[in-house]
């Protein structure tokens, strides 16, 4: 197994090498995407952002993967809004009415939504799509909505509570409903919001202020550079995509620490983060995360609010290092019984939380209060499955298993470890919709080594292991990067983490390998 061994070593050292470089690499998003091909078009033309947005229409008139339906109406609303300004052609046409049917028969799934099913903001973000729908389709139901514009409208007040600050995510949203370009909402990174349509919304609203103002003045003046700062942002963040094409964007950028924990935090599961094939260039990525970490936390990038779920993986990382770390940071991201992100987050995220309590653990702090939160969450089939980031209830399980191992929860473990080995397909692979995919096999096969490793003893461990590691090898396309990879990451709409989920791979085929090559030289 040597040549494979030295095959995943040279992948992971070329993605750790570039990792977070043009912020990290992130897919395209359908709706900012749409957004700012609405407010501030890239390019000489359109016409190469609308075919690939016709080219993401599912047969059912939908946009988004349809492994989450609630899910699928922001990049539909989006994608309808920007072709109704281009719908000269037929094929625009027609794909705009198969996504207002499309919409139409989602409508009833809304009036009996739970917040916790909510892409993130789409509490503020759906009702001003179906506002600026507008009468389009007189036929178009609204009443389905009723209790998402309420929980908008309860989110709307809880930001106007907030700091008018740059950098923060509450600004994340702002072309949902900002209006005045107030320049100090721009970013060191040029950017409002670290977001690339809040930031079109923000220069297009900049651009036509600065047209109003008295040529030449200091205000407009002052106005006109930040409005070229964005500009200058959104046209860069088509780098993060590498797609090629300008104006393809992503969610959300930068986030070239939150790629740089999650590449290492995936390793440090997999337990080979120390590899010593991997020390020249995991060395250089901790060094930019150990300078970047300050007694607040860290974000995910110099320019934006610290976070939990970054901070928590550094502390974790450091740790390894045998770094010293304050554990008193993690403090400020305490909420009674669980973590958080950000301040003013409407619902809780068990992996946020279950990855502060493994860095807490890992530095012997008490954390049975919190351990208790996530035994709330368990299913009675064992998994943890509804998470504000991630949708896949095995990268959910994953974390929180971590989260108790080594803890008096052996009975609630082994209810996990057996729902994760029920789940595993007749080829070896996992999935959340039944077919195998690579990265959530990837969190399966953490979970199971991790258990392992820790002492924890089940038979069906060792033969889903080398079941899903054939899978793995079978399927196992070296330095490709394939367009159809699985979505699991959840914002405002699903996205993946190209070099973090392929990096959770090559760790999870690493740890594998070694694990076969230790049991054959025993």
């Amino acid at each position: 197994m040597k040549r494979i061994q030295d095959v995943l070593v040279a992948e992971l050292h070329s993605l750790l090498a570039v990792t977070g470089k043009n912020g990290g690499l992130m897919s395209p998003s359908i709706y900012d995407t749409s957004q700012v091909l609405r407010f501030l078009p890239q390019g000489e033309t359109p016409w190469p952002v609308v075919d690939w947005l016709l080219s993401r229409q599912y047969g059912d008139g939908g946009w988004g993967d349809p492994v989450m339906p609630l899910h699928r109406d922001i990049p539909t609303l989006a994608a309808i809004l920007v072709l109704q300004q281009h719908g000269r052609r037929q094929a625009t046409k027609d794909a705009i009415n198969a996504g207002l049917h499309f919409l139409r028969k989602q409508a009833t799934n809304w009036a009996k939504m739970n917040k916790d099913d909510l892409p993130v903001a789409g509490e503020i973000i759906l009702p001003s799509l179906l506002d600026a729908l507008g009468p389009t389709d007189v036929e178009f139901p609204r009443r389905p909505y009723a209790k998402l514009i309420e929980l908008g409208e309860r989110k709307r007040k809880i930001i106007a509570t907030l700091p008018v600050i740059p950098g923060v995510p509450w600004f994340h949203v702002w072309e949902t409903f900002g209006t005045e370009p107030n320049p100090v909402l721009m970013d060191g990174a040029g950017s409002i919001g670290h977001s690339p349509s809040a930031t079109a919304a923000w220069v297009k609203a900049a651009e036509a202020k600065c047209a109003r103002l008295q040529e030449g003045s200091p205000e407009q003046a002052a106005l006109q550079k930040c409005a070229e700062r964005g500009r200058e942002y959104v046209r860069k963040t088509s780098l993060a995509t590498e797609t090629g094409i300008p104006g393809l964007v992503p969610v959300g950028a930068p986030h070239n620490y939150f790629e740089q924990c999650f590449a290492l935090y995936g390793l440090l599961v997999a337990d080979v983060l120390k590899h010593p094939q991997l020390e020249s260039v995991v060395a250089p990525v901790m060094k930019d995360l150990t300078r970047a970490l300050g007694p607040k936390g860290i974000g995910m990038s110099d320019f934006y609010l610290h976070d939990g779920d970054d901070t928590s993986a550094v502390i974790a990382l450091m740790h390894a290092f045998n770094m010293e770390v304050d554990p008193a940071i993690l403090e400020r991201f305490q909420k009674e019984d669980h973590f958080v992100a950000y301040p003013g987050e409407m619902h809780s995220s068990p992996t946020l939380t279950a990855r502060c309590i493994h860095a807490l653990m890992l530095l012997k702090k008490d954390v049975a209060p919190y351990q208790r939160y996530l035994l709330e969450r368990q299913e009675p089939d064992g998994r943890w499955s509804v998470d504000k980031w991630n949708r896949s209830w095995l990268y959910t399980t994953l974390h929180s298993a971590i989260a108790l191992t080594g803890s008096q929860h052996e009975h609630e473990l082994r209810h996990a470890l057996d729902a994760v080995l029920v789940a595993q397909e007749p080829d070896g692979g996992w999935s959340t919709d039944g077919v195998s995919n690579m990265t959530e096999t990837s969190y399966a096969v953490l979970m199971l080594g991790f258990l392992e490793r820790n002492g924890f003893t089940h038979a069906g461990i060792a033969p889903a292991l080398e079941r899903a590691f054939k899978w793995m090898l079978h399927n196992y396309r070296p330095f490709e990067r394939l367009e159809t990879k699985v979505k699991c990451w959840i914002s405002k709409e699903l996205y993946r983490m190209e070099r973090v989920d392929t990096i959770f791979e090559l760790g999870a085929m690493l740890m594998l390998d070694l694990r076969k090559q230790k049991q054959t030289s025993a």
